[in-house]
């Protein structure tokens, strides 16, 4: 006969042996699980490919400079700013689709429309993007109307989706104001440039139009 301290003693320790890897399997899969909630978020700030974000968001600012004639001679500043805000999805590990909005002006330019974007992810950091859009309004000086609607396209190549360089493609058709203006019909501009994504785009924006505003405050003193 056992003693009943014995038997006790023996149940206690095989509950211990039977509840102990029960409890580590269940805190390994609690560190597993706050492992990938840290490494994958449904939407991020700062892009980069699945299965570390699900969606991100776009916020762009471009400076491109025209590389070829502009027709309408109604500016002899080449500078031309951009600004693309709106989502993405990573559809897969390598490729992402979303929408933006699209804001160009330049001297005597400006240009509001939409694009649609596809992202290859050639790593975490490094990315390629092909952007075609329609331009929906154009305002225009020296002497030509606008005709909406325009198209806009791009192609470009991200490093951290904070800097990168770009090639930009217009074609628009114009009307003259009069019949002493020269009649052009339609042009394609080609620019190249820099940009700047996620929060630099941000701050960048922002800067931007703080300038634009002291500019036109200091001109209106």
């Amino acid at each position: 006969m056992i003693p009943r301290c014995l038997r006790s003693s023996a149940f206690l320790a095989l509950s211990l042996l039977a509840t102990g890897p029960v409890d580590d399997a269940a805190a390994a899969e609690q560190v597993s699980e706050a492992e990938h909630t840290r490494h994958h978020r449904s939407l991020c700030w700062r892009g980069h490919p699945l299965p570390e974000c699900g969606a991100f968001v776009i916020t762009e600012l471009g400076a491109y400079a025209r590389i070829d004639d502009d027709p309408t001679h109604a500016s002899e500043g080449p500078l031309y700013f951009t600004l693309d805000v709106g989502p993405m999805w990573n559809r897969t590990p390598r490729n992402a689709v979303g929408l933006t909005a699209y804001l160009a002006t330049g001297d005597a330019h400006a240009r509001l429309g939409a694009r649609v974007r596809y992202r290859r992810w050639i790593s975490r950091n490094l990315s390629v993007d092909v952007a075609p859009g329609v331009i929906l309004y154009g305002s225009e000086d020296g002497g030509y109307t606008y005709q909406a609607p325009g198209f806009v396209g791009a192609l470009s190549f991200s490093v951290g989706d904070l800097v990168g360089v770009a090639l930009e493609m217009e074609h628009s058709g114009y009307r003259p104001y009069s019949l002493a203006i020269p009649l052009i019909g339609s042009d394609t501009t080609w620019r190249v440039g820099g940009k700047l994504g996620s929060g630099l785009g941000v701050l960048g924006t922002a800067a931007l139009v703080g300038f634009v505003v002291y500019v036109v405050a200091a001109a209106g003193g």
